[in-house]
């Protein structure tokens, strides 16, 4: 496919989500499916939930319209959906965290079982080779990236500009490795949660709720572990592509586990909540992160592609560099606490 069919597939999915959210947060108000305002909340308003239904159907319409994706998207596709609707359910009737857990742990091992597993990592240009360790780290990863764009989905846009920007990454680099169906498939949900982008962006008149930020996480997911099996994206690369969702959940979830807090219970303790608690305006955080993928995550990633070699060492340092911001936002958030 040429290049203007690929930029019709992002166009037309980014359509198909902002026209149908909009009919969707109509039904959703009716029937009082939304989140309150509340102490570990971050909106004043109460605002309907359960807007990534419409992502997931604009991805499911560019499945069924673009060439040849009906058998190669399947695996993806069939994995978004299931755990879209997982999702909803938790949208509407809490779930217990051992189901979704088990339902988690099944995606992950669909995704490896299609993708045939994760056979050798990379280390400075030195593949080390151990399918069966390779794959079960490949499911926790997979387990905890799902986990972790939900977790991520408390400001306005956030979790949607995260879409856009890796669906779009992941479409560029496998398209470059001549991996076009896969490309489209990230792209796709590029568009899809981009055009969601357009409701959600701040003040956000619709969440994407667990429907969407799960569905989102598998998105991701599958595009790594497919890259990964294709070779068209390294592991490290994949990480630096999440890399500001990743550190910023995973230094949070640290934290509260060495201070032997219950770090499965709620809390406003990421960075981006640190800066709403800051007096940030939401606006102002999705633009902060937006200006860090472009200006500092976009020149390590094309780094890596041109030395390949070095790819563990640059998503290494890009750890350590959004692991360093992060502890100066929690410092101040302290100090201002401290103070109040």
């Amino acid at each position: 496919m040429s290049g203007p069919a690929f930029w019709l597939l992002l166009a037309g999915a980014a359509a198909a989500s902002a026209i149908l959210t909009a009919p969707l947060r109509a039904w959703l108000l009716r029937r009082r499916i939304v989140d309150l305002p509340g102490s570990r909340r971050s909106h004043a308003l109460p605002t309907p939930r359960g807007g990534g239904l419409a992502c997931v159907i604009a991805l499911a319409l560019a499945w069924l319209a673009w060439p040849g994706a009906l058998s190669a998207w399947w695996p993806l596709v069939t994995a978004v959906v299931f755990m879209a609707i997982v999702g909803w359910l938790e949208d509407r009737h809490q779930l217990s965290a051992r189901l979704r857990l088990f339902c988690q742990m099944a995606v992950a091992v669909g995704l490896l079982m299609a993708a045939g597993g994760v056979d050798s990592v990379s280390f400075f240009g030195h593949d080390l080779r151990a399918w069966w360790l390779w794959t079960g780290l490949g499911a926790i990863a997979i387990v905890w990236l799902i986990n972790l764009y939900n977790f991520m989905d408390g400001s306005d846009g956030m979790a949607a500009m995260q879409g856009l920007w890796a669906g779009g990454v992941a479409a560029w680099l496998l398209y470059s490795s001549g991996q076009s169906q896969l490309a489209a498939f990230a792209l796709a949900g590029a568009g899809a949660w981009g055009g969601f982008l357009a409701w959600n962006r701040p003040p956000a008149g619709i969440f994407m709720g667990d429907t969407g930020s799960l569905a989102l996480g598998v998105v991701v997911a599958g595009c790594a572990v497919m890259g990964a099996s294709s070779g068209a994206i390294s592991v490290w690369i994949s990480f630096m592509i999440s890399a500001l969702f990743v550190v910023d959940a995973t230094a949070t979830l640290l934290s509260r586990v060495l201070r032997g807090e219950r770090w499965y219970t709620a809390h406003r303790q990421h960075a981006y909540q640190r800066l709403l608690d800051l007096g940030w305006s939401h606006g102002r955080v999705l633009g902060l992160y937006a200006l860090i993928n472009v200006l500092l995550v976009l020149p390590m990633i094309a780094a890596a592609v041109r030395w390949p070699h070095l790819d563990t060492m640059l998503a290494a340092g890009l750890a350590v560099v959004l692991a360093v911001g992060w502890r100066v936002v929690q410092s101040a958030a302290t100090l201002n606490n401290d103070k109040a």
